[in-house]
């Protein structure tokens, strides 16, 4: 995805207006226009200024390649499904379904399995072994490897 379209997708996230994002960085319209449309970058001062009021690294802005995963339910993410902290902002580690306005949805294990396992089922696997390949696979996702660990102390 180019930065163009990667700001786009920021923008329209935070419901934001082309106007509405030229004021928070000190630029005109037609600046994020350009940007929108790849016709340029923002430069790395903007790119740190951008990068606070989306609430996202500049890896992200950037598209860099490293692909990104929930930390809640492994789901890959991209900016226009990010999760929105307490603050209105995007946070890079969640996608929308396990992170909304700063609330976990899932904060039971099985209860995630349960979505999971419905929702997702793998291909060949009896409900069993799919709740067992999610269950194995939930517990490599820092959300719940922190969350199991608090309850555990």
């Amino acid at each position: 995805m180019s930065t163009g379209n990667i700001l786009k997708s920021l923008r329209d996230a935070t419901m934001m207006t082309q106007a509405d994002l030229a004021e928070k960085v000190h630029v005109t319209r037609q600046a994020v226009s350009r940007w929108e449309n790849d016709e340029t970058i923002p430069g790395p001062d903007l790119l740190v200024t951008l990068s606070k009021v989306f609430g996202v690294s500049i890896d992200v802005i950037l598209d860099s390649s490293e692909e990104r995963y929930c930390e809640c339910c492994g789901m890959p993410i991209e900016p226009s499904i990010m999760g929105i902290n307490s603050n209105g902002e995007l946070d890079p580690r969640y996608c929308k379904w396990c992170l909304d306005e700063g609330k976990f949805v899932y904060t039971d294990p099985d209860q995630m399995l349960d979505f999971l396992v419905t929702n997702l089922p793998q291909e060949g696997m009896s409900k069993d072994e799919c709740r067992k390949f999610y269950q194995k696979h939930l517990l490599e996702l820092p959300y719940w490897k922190s969350k199991l660990k608090k309850e555990n102390a």
